[in-house]
């Protein structure tokens, strides 16, 4: 019966003790409106081309190899300040998107064909 307490006490002080660890694993609100680049001036000069991305059209086929073509915040400045990448990956017939996780991040996927 002393070993049950002892084992009772040990779990609930290692319960204690994580706790505070599982509180500060989240991160801060990472997120802003958006970051305006020196170049582009004042903020009435931003139009609907400072949001768009075109970097990622044609779709050739067929696809014979798995390929991966990225826009970071240089080729797509409205990415400044949004914790966000952009990715267009294009796989084989038969392939599939692998098993795999992203500490602290999410993935949002869109299948265009197959």
């Amino acid at each position: 019966m002393a070993s049950m307490n002892l084992y009772s006490l040990v779990l609930v002080v290692v319960a204690l003790v994580s706790t505070p660890l599982a509180v500060v694993a989240g991160d801060p609100d990472i997120l802003t409106d958006f970051v305006m680049p020196m170049m582009w001036g004042m903020p009435m000069n931003i139009t609907g081309d400072y949001f768009t991305y075109t970097g990622f059209g044609g779709w050739e086929l067929p696809v014979t190899s798995f390929t991966v073509q990225k826009a970071s915040m240089v080729e797509f400045p409205a990415l400044n300040g949004q914790s966000v990448s952009y990715a267009k990956l294009r796989f084989p017939p038969g392939t599939v998107n692998p098993t795999h996780t992203h500490p602290r991040a999410s993935e949002l996927l869109l299948v265009i064909e197959g």
